[in-house]
């Protein structure tokens, strides 16, 4: 009897569902979490400037954009590591410390990826329900077993913009022993206005078992080009490098990354475009009486009381796109970016019209 090719693990993976992309240049995408306003212009002047050493390999280490990360945070270089896409890293962290069999503590309602990682290295996830759409931290902590290895926190949490603060962080880390790696996903963080956000990087500076997960692809607009950055102590950093493909990120993606960080005009009008267009969108949802999730990013997730599959399909066909929460495990709730002041508007009224 022939073996079978595959790994039972592969079998089972679940496939990642991504937001739909317009056909048409009439139709705005709200979807998945994109900068409205574009790239930074910065950016999109260094690529151009480098396009002529696209035939040369990129720098294998980002060492430039290490040293100026590493400036802003008061770290190391030693305490970062690139890759293409904050998902990219995910893997690398499940390929270097994840054995088959040990566990992985997820939240309900939460980026996907982390449950990719964990069952492609044959890991064992295990949920924990969101309260009150938000991450619970205590019941995190009283699911942590012998064999737990991994543990993924997003904050602010992907779909729902909901947060935790500084102190349940700090109070959740106490309860966390030693040989277990919390990852704490801060894709959305540029957005957060709260006093309390978490001051993660005092977490690395302390020498604590942590990998903080950054993008960018959100304020920064350079999602089409695949590059973040996780930070870590050396100790946890050199197995990360250790799994990394050769010249994983590529040279524009480095460019475009180190000149997006200088560009502070164009970060700060994005995130006066975020805060205008959530407050706009508030008012508009509680008119229509529908129940949202004040949120500490740049989306909104919206209970409309009704599939979110037919919605999806209904306000495509008005030429707006935005993403059903179906296999978030929300299936009457939708999540939309917050765009422009006229795509704003043109989601209102597609919705209005649509409901």
């Amino acid at each position: 009897m022939p073996k079978k090719l595959v790994k039972k693990n592969i079998e089972k993976l679940p496939a990642y569902l991504p937001g739909e992309n317009p056909r048409h240049p009439r139709v705005i995408k709200l979807a998945s979490n994109e900068n409205p306003l574009g790239a930074s212009p910065k950016a999109l002047k260094a690529i151009r400037e480098t396009l002529h050493l696209t035939c040369v390999y990129p720098d294998q280490s980002s060492h430039a954009l290490k040293e100026s990360l590493a400036s802003r945070f008061g770290l190391t270089p030693q305490n970062l590591v690139v890759g293409n896409g904050s998902d990219e890293l995910m893997q690398f962290i499940a390929a270097a410390f994840l054995n088959a069999g040990e566990e992985v503590l997820i939240s309900e309602n939460t980026f996907s990826t982390y449950e990719f990682v964990t069952r492609l290295f044959d890991g064992v996830p295990k949920f924990i329900p969101l309260k009150n759409f938000a991450y619970d931290l205590e019941a995190f902590s009283e699911a942590i077993t012998p064999k737990t290895k991994l543990i993924f926190l997003c904050n602010p949490n992907n779909p729902t913009g909901t947060y935790f603060d500084d102190a349940s962080l700090k109070k959740f880390l106490a309860k966390v022993p030693k040989g277990v790696i919390v990852v704490i996903d801060e894709a959305y963080s540029n957005y957060n206005d709260a006093s309390d956000f978490p001051r993660s990087l005092d977490l690395v500076k302390e020498g604590k078992d942590v990998i903080i997960l950054r993008t960018f692809s959100k304020l920064f607009g350079l999602a089409g080009l695949r590059i973040g950055y996780g930070i870590s102590k050396p100790e946890i950093n050199r197995y990360l490098n250790m799994v990394k493909l050769p010249f994983n990120v590529n040279r524009l993606a480095q460019t475009a990354a180190l000149a997006a960080l200088e560009d502070a005009s164009f970060l700060k009008k994005s995130l006066q475009v975020n805060n205008e267009g959530k407050k706009y969108l508030y008012q508009e949802l509680k008119d229509l009486g529908l129940d949202f999730i004040p949120s500490q990013a740049n989306f909104i997730c919206i209970n409309i009381k009704k599939k979110a599959d037919l919605v999806f399909i209904e306000m495509m066909r008005d030429g707006v796109i935005i993403r059903p929460l179906t296999s978030y495990g929300l299936p009457n709730a939708i999540r939309v970016t917050v765009g422009t002041k006229e795509q704003n508007k043109k989601f209102i009224a597609t919705l209005k019209a649509v409901l």
